[in-house]
């Protein structure tokens, strides 16, 4: 059971790596407020999906 719980956590980190190289390189090319402005809308797509999927199982 514990081998699972590491592989898993191991998959998990990687998959985070990569998402977040993906981030980082595409805000290296964008200006400060065009980076803020790119994170509050990602914040608020997120905010909203999760909103929408909690009013649907509630």
């Amino acid at each position: 059971m514990h081998h699972f719980d590491i592989a898993n956590m191991i998959v998990s980190s990687l998959i985070h790596g990569l998402i977040y190289a993906a981030i980082f390189k595409l805000f290296h090319y964008l200006s400060v407020g065009t980076a803020v402005l790119a994170a509050a809308v990602g914040l608020a797509a997120v905010w909203i999906a999760a909103k929408l999927l909690r009013t649907r199982r509630g």
